[in-house]
């Protein structure tokens, strides 16, 4: 991806008609622990060029790194979304997580100073990229950058173990039932429409993040839309009685 002044990245989500229209407000992005300290929200706020590159565009199917690449940036989700997987020698990749708007990307590299996994997009989204390297040039306190980055840190923990845990089902239809109610959970928790979605990830790969086949996926979700539990329209899903999805879910007769 090219790297581009915030000035000219500011407005370039909304000049570039590849972004998704779904964009998730700023308040409610994994980012804002730091942008609060930056206050980016302030015409003034005096950080150098270059801390913060935001709503760059990202076409489907472009990555944003690669496993095992320098870590250098953190990445918030600002619309669209993504996935990352593990590339495998044997050409089929392991799919590790689907990340919507308003999440992070790239936190894990900070401790091992390279990315474990490549980020791909799912479709035409935006980020925003926090330039780490540059960040003590931003004019802060130190212990406030620091505190802003472990309250970051903090939130994405909480966030990976509560999805690990609700994807450990016994049932393919558990499975699928309870990803659903994690995508709309999510987008929730980020102030987005969570009851109509688009789910822009294929078939294979949400099998391959749960462990099923991309048929028996397929199948699954048929099965849902005739028992009037959701609707199906290509891509896009309307939850229509989410307390049978809940209840599907959590594997109660």
């Amino acid at each position: 991806m090219k790297k581009g002044s915030i000035s000219a990245s500011r407005n370039s989500c909304k000049a570039d008609t590849r972004c998704s229209s779904q964009e998730v407000e700023c308040q409610n992005c994994g980012l804002d622990p730091i942008c609060s300290i930056l206050d980016y929200a302030e015409e003034e706020s005096g950080v150098p060029d270059g801390v913060l590159l935001r709503r760059r565009p990202v076409s489907r199917g472009e990555t944003i790194f690669r496993k095992e690449d320098p870590f250098h940036s953190l990445f918030a989700v600002k619309s669209g979304s993504f996935k990352t997987y593990v590339p495998r020698f044997d050409h089929t990749d392991q799919v590790v997580g689907f990340h919507l708007a308003g999440e992070m990307l790239g936190c894990e590299g900070m401790a091992s100073e390279v990315y474990p996994y490549t980020a791909r997009a799912l479709e035409n989204s935006s980020v925003c990229e926090l330039r780490l390297e540059k960040l003590t040039g931003a004019g802060r306190p130190v212990e406030a950058l620091q505190k802003g980055i472990i309250e970051l840190l903090g939130k994405e923990v909480a966030f990976s173990h509560e999805l690990i845990a609700s994807m450990v089902h016994q049932t393919s239809e558990q499975r699928v039932a309870g990803f659903l109610l994690s995508i709309s959970s999510r987008l929730d928790r980020r102030a987005i429409p969570s009851s109509e979605f688009n789910m822009g990830m294929s078939r294979s790969d949400i099998g391959n993040f749960l462990g099923l086949a991309g048929e028996t996926v397929s199948r699954v979700l048929t099965k849902f839309q005739k028992q009037g539990m959701i609707r199906l329209k290509h891509k896009r899903v309307t939850i229509l009685d989410g307390a049978a999805v809940q209840h599907l879910a959590d594997g109660l007769d």
